[in-house]
C-alpha cells in the first residue's frame, strides 16, 4: 500500500514538474507571457481622428514579422524625391501583418511599378476615419500623385481604438476591470477548476487557450466559406452601415483634389457579400474611384497565413498585387 502511495506521489510530482518546466520555458522564451505583451510599435497621436500611429524608425520583431519603418513612421523605405508617389491606405491586411517588409502589398506593387514610389501608409486596426485623417495630415504634404484605398469588411466599424499606458490597443469605450479573464468555457479546458485564475497567472494555460481558439477559428472559417458560397445573398452588412460608409467616403473624396487618380480595392473576407458589394462599388465610383473587386480573383477562398483567419498569405498578397498593378495601369492611375 505504501509503495503504491509513493508511486502515485512520484507520478504526480513528475507531472507537476513537467508542467512547471513548460511554464518556465514559455515565460523565459517569451513565446507566451502572462502579463500584457503588446507589440512595441505604436505611439499615441494627439489627433482624435487618428488616435494612434506607428513609431518612426522601427526595427523590431512584432506581429509575426520584423517591422521596419522610415523616419515618417511608414512601413516603407525612406521617401525620395523624383518619382511620383502612390499612397496606399488600409489596415493590417494592407500593412502586411505576418509578412516581411518586402512581402507586403505596397512592396509587391513597388516591384511591379518601378517608375513610381509606393508608400505603405497602412496601420493595423485603422478604419476610414483614421485613414482619411492620415491622408490629410501626413500624405498631403508629400504631394502624392495617386491614391489606393484598400477596403476590408471590418471597415464598416467606425469605432476608434486607443493606446493605454501599457501600450495595449483598447476598443473605443473600453473600461478597466478589477480582474480581466477570458477563459475557455467549452471542451476540456472548460472543465478545469480555477479557470479565471489560470487565465491570469499561467502562461501554459494561455498558450493552450490560444491554440484551441486558433483551431476553432480555422474550422469556423471553413464552415463560413462553404455556407456563404451556397448562400451568397446572406449578407450581414446592413443598410445603416452602407449609408455611414457612403457618407464617410464622400467626405474623404471631397477633400481630395479632383485631378487625383484614385483606386478603391475591395479585399475579400470569408463571406461572399453578394448584396453589399455591388452597392459598395457603386458608392466608390460615385466618389471618383476606379474599383478593383478582388472577389473576381479569389472569391471568398483567399489563402491565409498559417493559423490565421483574417490575414492573407504571401502567395495571396503577391497575386493581389498583380491584379491591382494591372488595374493601376489600365485605369491610368499612374501616368
Amino acid at each position: 500500500m505504501r509503495k503504491t502511495i509513493v508511486n502515485i506521489g512520484l507520478l504526480l510530482a513528475s507531472i507537476a514538474l513537467f508542467f512547471f518546466g513548460i511554464e518556465v520555458a514559455l515565460r523565459v522564451t517569451k513565446i507566451q507571457t502572462v502579463a500584457p505583451n503588446p507589440p512595441p510599435i505604436y505611439r499615441t497621436n494627439a489627433n482624435p481622428s487618428i488616435s494612434y500611429e506607428l513609431k518612426p524608425n522601427l526595427n523590431v520583431k512584432a506581429l509575426r514579422a520584423r517591422i521596419v519603418t522610415n523616419a515618417q513612421g511608414f512601413r516603407s523605405p525612406p521617401i525620395s524625391e523624383g518619382k511620383p508617389l502612390v499612397a496606399v491606405l488600409g489596415d493590417s491586411v494592407t500593412f502586411g501583418y505576418g509578412l516581411k517588409n518586402n512581402e507586403t502589398l505596397p512592396a509587391r506593387l513597388q516591384e511591379l511599378l518601378p517608375d513610381v514610389q509606393v508608400l505603405n501608409a497602412a496601420v493595423p486596426g485603422y478604419n476610414l476615419t483614421q485613414e482619411a485623417a492620415t491622408y490629410e495630415t501626413k500624405i498631403t504634404p508629400l504631394h502624392p500623385s495617386a491614391l489606393v484605398l484598400v477596403f476590408y469588411f471590418n471597415d464598416f466599424d467606425f469605432s476608434i481604438a486607443w493606446l493605454d499606458d501599457l501600450g495595449v490597443l483598447r476598443a473605443e469605450g473600453w473600461k478597466p476591470h478589477v480582474q480581466e479573464c477570458e477563459p475557455v468555457l467549452d471542451g476540456i479546458l472548460g472543465l478545469l477548476p480555477g479557470k479565471c485564475w489560470l487565465d491570469t497567472h499561467s502562461a501554459f494555460y494561455k498558450f493552450v487557450k490560444k491554440m484551441v481558439i486558433t483551431h476553432s477559428g480555422v474550422v469556423e472559417t471553413a464552415s463560413q466559406r462553404t455556407y456563404s458560397m451556397q448562400h451568397p445573398n446572406d449578407d450581414p452588412v446592413t443598410d445603416a452601415q452602407l449609408s455611414q460608409y457612403r457618407s464617410a467616403l464622400r467626405k474623404f473624396a471631397s477633400a481630395l483634389p479632383n485631378s487625383l487618380p484614385r483606386l478603391f480595392v475591395i479585399w475579400p473576407d470569408n463571406l461572399m457579400h453578394a448584396q453589399s458589394r455591388p452597392r459598395l462599388k457603386e458608392m466608390a465610383k460615385d466618389s471618383g474611384f476606379s474599383v478593383v473587386d478582388l472577389y473576381d480573383t479569389f472569391g471568398n477562398q483567399m489563402s491565409m497565413l498559417s493559423g490565421d483567419t483574417v490575414h492573407p498569405s504571401r502567395k495571396s498578397v503577391a497575386k493581389a498585387a498583380e491584379v491591382i498593378a494591372e488595374a493601376i495601369r489600365a485605369n491610368s492611375i499612374v501616368r
